[in-house]
This record gives structure tokens, C-alpha cells and sequence, in this order.
């Protein structure tokens, strides 16, 4: 009499499972299921996941066939090799204790079959868990080293895809198909997207902004995600592989080069990274969802040099008419209204456009290649301090500390190569033909641009307003509750 079968697929990294696939898997375990006139009462299927002791990822049709199987769905488990089912001693000892007290039955394609009610099954069993179990570890060390061996060459060790790069394709098999490709070819329209909001953010537009543009673009995220969120878009902009470079554990291996191409130069690599992860730029406006005022968290207040934020104040009483003002944050220090604040601030920055033009961007090429220079004569330094570490001419202690002052020297260099790319925030506006005009025309200057302008050009602290009331022709007249300090830009 036939019984009630529940197959078993699973597909992992491991040979076997690419040249299978699942879906051949399921033919073969349904020809052996109607040549023992068995019916298939549901298949269980765990793509792209391990059974070995070293595998993390949960496998949640394993755990619903046994719940199958404990309350009598099923009676026979079918897979293609027992090792499918699991390389884990603990698993086949669950698997034992199931056919002991439920009576379940085990069969198996390309595997010996063999009955577990029995001690000669069970002494089997056991042979073969073990033997599954150390296959398995065998393989995870091979595939260790072989990781360790693609760092040192620069290649790409695996993962999720890495958006911008070709990912995993496989055929119907399972077999990946152009795998030399995999994480190594650009997808160009991806690229030029990353291209794109690099110089966004380096120009002072949010990350909030930017995602609106990819989400309206349609492209969804390497997770499939047809939103984009700005926690997903800084991971993608501040990633070392854009720039060509390794990073393994979350650090940057200085001397590796990848052998996949650069979406962005260094220069650029080292300003999205400044402005998005250094603390001192994290200011709020960066990530808003609503930014309308110029000067919020932008702005100074002189009373206790903190941020000022935007607000809505009544212009006489409770009952007047409300406008938007700055406030200081800590306080009642001072308001003031926003319009005519923001209407000098944009006056001053248009005539210093107008007046100096491109010439607030001008930084010496020679500077840039001679601090590029120094940071490869630094990089090397540090190299020659591992040899001499590994040969025994250098204590370790000798070694640490010369390589943190040579770190720190390195890091004010990338700091200032990471500066001077961020001038281009005035870049495509101080040089127009009428730089003021597009500096005022938010279709072509967002106000995070714009902002981000100002912040380059100047510094702007609200003042404490006179006490008594000012003549009727100056009451408009807020030149005496702003404090305007040049910057130089370039």
C-alpha cells in the first residue's frame, strides 16, 4: 500500500546543488515516489541555504516538514541524497527519533536508504553523519582559504549583489551563468545613478531628495525594493568598491586593488564619505523631508552660537497673523522672521557670484596630485613597516607605533584631498554665465544646494533686535538682526 510522501529539495553553493538545481531535484524524487505507488502530498523547498554545521540561515520548510510529519500529514520524507536533508549529527538524530516514535519512513534517490527502526539503520545513519559533518567543515576551510587567496588578488568573494555591479544569474539547473562577471561588470545605468548622487551630496543636496529621484525612477534596490530609503543610499554612496578599493570586515585593505572598475575617483570616494559619515557634517537638514527655510540649523544664534531652527510665530498676539520666523533652539534668546533674513542672505551670496565668478572655485591641480602623491608614499610606508614586522627587524610595539603616526599623517591628507573635491559644490553655479540667476532658480539649485552654497561662501549669525520701537519706514528693515562673515571658498 502506498504512503503519503513529503519531498524535501534544497540548493546550496556546493556542486552538487548548482548542477541539480530544485527543480530536477523534484523530478527525480516524484519518479521514485509513483514507481513505489507512494502519493506526494506537498513538496518542501529551501533555496540557496545550507545544512552543515557552519550554515547560520534558518530553514523554515525543513521545520514544517517534521511538524508534517509528527502530526501525521506525511509518512515517507523523499529527497535526492540523505545529505540534503542535513549534514548536522543533531538533525539525524532528530530524524531518527522521528521514525522511532511516529514510525516515518526515509527513501532517497542517489543515496542508500535505510530503516531507521532498526539498530543496523541507525549504525548507518550515524556513519553517515558524520561523514556529511566533516565534508562539510572540509569544504567551509577550502572555501575560507580560497576567500583569503581572492582578497590578496583583489576579486570579488561573493555576497548580495553589489548595486551598480552584475549579480548572480542562474539557468533552470541552477548553474550560474557568465560567473567571471558576477560583482566584476558595471551595470551602466546603475553606475551613472551612483555617479549622479555623489555629486548631489558633494553639492549639498539631501539624501531624502535623491531617493524621491531614484524611487520615481523606477530602479528598484539590490533587494528588489521599489522605495529607496536613505539608510540603503549611504551604505551604496559610501561603500570603498566604488573607487575600485577592497574592504574586507569594514576595513579597507590599502595595499589590494580591485580588479573591478571604478564607478567614482578617489577624490570623490573620500568627500561622499567625509560629508556622510563625518560627525562634524551630520547636520539635520541633510536627510529632511520638508525643507523650505534657507537658514534652518543653518543659521547662528549670537546669544549662544547654537543652530536655529524654523517656527511659526503670530505676528501681533495669539490672534495675529502667523509667519515663519528662526528661533533659537535652547530658548526664547531671539526670533526673527524668515523671509527677510533669507532675502539679505541671498543678496550677498549673489553679488559674491557675480563679483568673483569661477575664481570661488579655482583650487590648484598641482596641490591635489602632490597630496595624492603623499598619501601612495604613506600607503607604501606603512607596507614596508609590515615586511620589516614579519622579517623580525621590527619589535611589534615599534611597529604600532610608527604606523599610527604615519595613519594620522595619512588621514590629514585624505581629509584635505576629501575638501577640495567638495569645492565642487559651487561648480556648474559660480562658473554659469549668470551664477546669481541660477543660484536663484530652484530648478536648477535645490535648496540643499543652495544652502550647501552658503555654508561654503559664509557664516550667518542672527543678532539680538534693539529694544523700542523702530520708525515706520524701517520696519522692514532687518539689516540690524544679521551678522554676515566671509568665507573663502576655494
Amino acid at each position: 500500500m502506498g504512503k503519503l510522501v513529503g519531498i524535501y529539495l534544497r540548493i546550496s553553493d556546493d556542486r552538487e546543488g548548482r548542477e541539480l538545481g530544485v527543480e530536477r531535484q523534484e523530478q527525480d524524487c516524484r519518479k521514485l515516489a509513483a514507481s513505489e505507488g507512494d502519493t506526494v502530498v506537498d513538496i518542501y523547498k529551501d533555496n540557496d541555504i545550507g545544512a552543515s554545521t557552519r550554515s547560520k540561515k534558518p530553514r523554515p520548510d525543513y521545520k514544517r516538514l517534521l511538524a508534517d510529519a509528527k502530526r501525521g500529514r506525511i509518512q515517507k520524507i523523499t529527497s535526492y541524497t540523505s545529505n540534503r536533508l542535513t549534514r548536522r549529527p543533531r538533525e539525524h538524530e532528530g530524524q531518527i527519533e522521528l521514525a522511532e516514535t511516529y514510525g516515518t519512513e526515509f527513501r532517497y534517490v542517489a543515496s542508500p536508504s535505510f530503516d531507521l527502526n532498526t539498530a543496523a539503520g541507525r549504525r548507518i545513519a550515524r556513519i553517515l553523519a558524520a561523514n556529511d559533518a566533516g565534508e562539510a567543515e572540509d569544504i567551509s576551510e577550502r572555501v575560507c582559504r580560497e576567500k583569503l587567496q581572492a582578497l590578496e588578488r583583489g576579486e570579488w568573494i561573493g555576497g548580495a549583489r553589489p548595486f551598480g555591479y552584475q549579480g548572480t544569474i542562474r539557468d533552470a539547473y541552477g548553474n550560474v551563468i557568465n560567473r567571471e562577471e558576477v560583482g566584476i561588470k558595471v551595470i551602466e545605468h546603475e553606475a551613472a545613478m551612483i555617479k549622479d548622487a555623489v555629486q548631489r551630496v558633494i553639492s549639498g543636496e539631501s539624501l531624502y531628495a535623491i531617493c524621491q529621484r531614484w524611487t520615481a525612477s523606477g530602479v528598484p534596490t539590490p533587494r528588489g525594493s521599489a522605495r529607496w530609503y536613505p539608510a540603503t543610499l549611504k551604505r551604496i554612496l559610501t561603500r570603498p568598491r566604488n573607487a575600485g578599493l577592497m574592504e574586507h570586515r569594514g576595513v579597507v585593505l590599502e595595499n589590494v586593488k580591485a580588479i573591478w572598475p571604478s564607478i567614482i575617483t578617489d577624490d570623490e570616494y573620500l568627500a561622499v564619505r567625509s560629508i556622510l559619515l563625518d560627525n562634524e557634517h551630520r547636520t539635520s537638514y541633510r536627510g529632511s523631508r520638508s525643507l523650505k527655510w534657507l537658514g534652518t540649523n543653518l543659521y547662528r544664534c549670537d546669544v549662544c552660537s547654537d543652530l536655529m531652527r524654523s517656527a511659526g510665530i503670530s505676528s501681533s498676539g495669539s490672534g495675529g497673523e502667523k509667519h515663519a520666523a528662526y528661533r533659537c533652539k535652547h530658548g526664547l534668546h531671539l526670533a526673527v522672521r524668515a523671509a527677510p533674513i533669507d532675502s539679505i542672505v541671498n543678496t550677498y551670496v549673489c553679488a559674491r557670484l557675480i563679483k568673483h565668478g569661477a575664481n570661488l572655485i579655482e583650487v590648484p591641480d598641482g596641490d591635489a596630485v602632490d597630496l595624492r602623491t603623499q598619501a601612495t608614499s604613506l600607503r607604501t610606508r606603512i607596507r614596508e613597516l609590515e615586511d620589516m614586522l614579519g622579517d623580525g627587524e621590527l619589535s611589534r610595539a615599534a611597529f604600532l607605533r610608527q604606523r599610527n603616526k604615519i595613519i594620522l599623517k595619512l588621514d590629514e591628507v585624505n581629509t584635505d584631498l576629501a575638501s577640495r573635491a567638495s569645492s565642487s559644490v559651487l561648480s556648474g553655479v559660480a562658473d554659469a554665465p549668470n551664477p546669481a540667476e541660477v543660484f536663484m532658480n530652484p530648478e536648477l539649485t535645490p535648496i540643499e544646494r543652495r544652502r550647501a552654497i552658503v555654508d561654503a561662501l559664509c557664516t550667518v549669525t542672527i543678532l539680538k533686535g534693539k529694544k523700542g520701537r523702530k520708525p515706520r519706514h524701517l520696519e522692514g528693515d532687518y539689516r540690524d538682526r544679521i551678522h554676515i562673515e566671509k568665507k573663502d571658498a576655494a
